[in-house]
């Protein structure tokens, strides 16, 4: 290694050095200022952070990224030995010959020979020095303003920032203790409405989460608000949907239905059940009569049960009766669908069917409203047309057993009646159970807003 090359050498250490000074100067300001503004809001809040471990990190995290800045930008060859040129006054000797030295030109190789003559002369410790930074004014200044911090009073803003927290917390838990009072007595409904219980669960979410939202009493009682609409929603769609709403359009049926006289008071019962609506007595009243039939044995009790079955095929036809809508058929008639069609429709409608009904209508004139509502019309009374069927066809079938002295028969029909009266039972319950939900959600919402008594 020629001294030229020894002097470069020497030349980028030092200058290496100079400009890691500058980077660790510079990254302690910022440290040391990042210290400085955590000791203070510590100081003044008083949260309870480690300062000394975070000063510490920060400290650690200067001297990493000091060094890093110095090596990203560290000198060339050439640089170092332009800034001893410029320093000793050497006018390019050293950079020209550190330059040349990789021709073969004679001339090129005068100027080399000159610069390393040269450079033997020179000592790179004398031009090249240790210099302090200018950011070191910085660096001190931080230390002087975080030292600073630690004059402020512990915890001078802490009294008046934990009432603060603590009215905003006591006014919280208010707001949950009045949601869940009024939620509480509509989780009796959660086995029938299945939404219900996951809309308690989605409430549950409303405590102070993570994300820091929702700690304010209104914006807690607001949330609930909204997710109450939501849910009222949810079970008007269920209510007004065609299962629920073909009960009360069965009811309407059965209630044009002729009431015989009473010959046999447990068929009888059955058919003024069914005229008033009351599927519950008129399920009893069917199991009764399975009894009955179950247990025949004498002469006169074939006598009974051929008597029976005349009413229960009476009764049969009087459902099959009031299954018919002769008024929905002559309206769809009058808006161009064929009698046959009609009548399939009313039996069994599909989503052709309604679409067909659609495009029929809208030739007529009628708004998307009274469509909407035929549709819906429509659907209803197939769905209760559907149920009064089933029935007739059980009372079928059981008057068929009883007059053929089949008891079998007449059992499985009178089950297939029982069932559906069961089914509608239900239905009208859990339709029952809904109204007293969406009344129980109308309640809370209005009363979510009102302070728990104390």
């Amino acid at each position: 290694m020629t001294q030229l090359e020894k002097h470069v050498q020497t030349a980028c250490r030092r200058l290496w050095v100079n400009r890691w000074f500058h980077a660790a100067a510079t990254c302690l300001a910022v440290g040391f200022s990042a210290f400085g503004v955590l000791v203070l809001v510590e100081r003044l809040f008083a949260f309870g952070v480690p300062v000394w471990t975070v000063g510490g990190v920060l400290f650690g995290a200067s001297a990493i990224a000091s060094f890093f800045w110095a090596h990203a930008t560290r000198p060339t060859a050439d640089f170092a030995a332009a800034e001893v040129d410029r320093a000793a006054g050497l006018r390019e000797r050293l950079s020209s010959g550190l330059y040349c030295q990789s021709s073969d030109d004679p001339f090129a190789q005068a100027v080399v020979q000159d610069a390393d003559r040269v450079a033997k002369s020179i000592r790179v410790q004398e031009h090249i020095r240790f210099v302090a930074p200018r950011s070191l004014s910085w660096t001190l200044g931080s230390m002087v303003v975080a030292s600073l911090a630690f004059l402020v009073t512990p915890g001078l803003l802490q009294s008046t920032e934990a009432e603060a927290s603590e009215e905003s917390r006591i006014s919280s838990n208010e707001a949950h203790v009045a949601i869940k009072k009024q939620l509480d007595p509509l989780k009796k409904f959660a086995d029938i409405t299945p939404e219900i219980e996951d809309f308690a669960k989605d409430l549950e979410k409303l405590q102070q989460n993570a994300g820091g939202k929702l700690h304010r009493a209104e914006d807690i009682r607001h949330e609930a608000i909204k997710k109450i609409d939501r849910l009222e929603d949810t079970l008007k769609e269920k209510r007004e949907s065609e299962t629920y709403k073909a009960v009360p359009e069965l009811k309407k049926m059965l209630r044009g239905m002729k009431i015989p006289e009473p010959t046999d008071p447990t068929v009888s019962k059955i058919t003024q059940s069914l005229a008033k609506g009351d599927f519950k007595t008129a399920k009893e009243e069917v199991e009764k009569l399975k009894e009955q039939l179950a247990t025949l044995k004498s002469e006169d009790d074939k006598a009974f049960a051929k008597k029976v079955s005349k009413q229960l095929e009476d009764l049969a036809k009087k459902l099959e009766e009031v299954a018919k809508d002769d008024k929905l058929q002559q309206k769809l008639e009058q808006a161009g669908i064929t009698k046959e069609d009609a009548k399939r429709m009313l039996e069994k409608l599909t989503k052709k069917d309604l679409d067909q009904v659609q495009k029929q209508l809208e030739k007529k004139g009628m708004s998307q409203k009274q469509i909407n509502q035929t549709k819906k019309q429509m659907q209803q009374k197939q769905q209760a047309k559907s149920m009064a069927q089933k029935m007739a066809q059980g009372m079928k079938k059981a008057s068929a057993g009883a007059r053929d002295g089949k008891t079998g028969q007449s059992m499985a029909g009178l089950k297939m009646a029982g069932e559906q009266l069961s089914d509608l039972e239900k239905l009208e319950q859990e339709m029952n159970e809904l109204e007293s939900a969406m009344a129980g959600l109308k309640e809370a919402k209005n009363n979510i807003d009102k302070p728990c008594p104390t």
